[in-house]
């Protein structure tokens, strides 16, 4: 599943926002791939985008590792220290239509 993502630091103030592309999303974080990395240990905002939601769904998010490889792909991975509950219903149900959407008809 693969869905468009746009963040930017976690401080006041911050506007500037990059893009990417959500890999292996779920409950307890993503891998985002990017041309733009993130310090290791910063903390984001993530707003996740689907064709399921009107708004893009807003994720605090902490950066737990970076892969700048030349062979890999470029990313980094997040995990969500404090999802609510209601954040975290909204985003099983995200994940889930992704998923559905994604499915190929038999």
């Amino acid at each position: 599943m693969t869905l468009h993502v746009r963040f930017r630091r976690d401080e006041d103030g911050a506007t500037l926002e990059h893009v990417g592309l959500t890999h292996d999303l779920g409950l307890g974080g993503a891998f985002i791939t990017t041309e733009t990395l993130p310090e290791v240990g910063s903390r984001i905002v993530l707003l996740v985008s689907s064709a399921s939601t009107w708004d893009p769904m807003e994720l605090r998010a902490e950066v737990r590792w970076v892969s700048d490889a030349a062979d890999g792909e470029r990313g980094f991975g997040v995990r969500f220290p404090a999802l609510s509950g209601q954040q975290a219903s909204a985003l099983y149900d995200l994940v889930n239509a992704a998923r559905f959407a994604e499915t190929p008809p038999k």
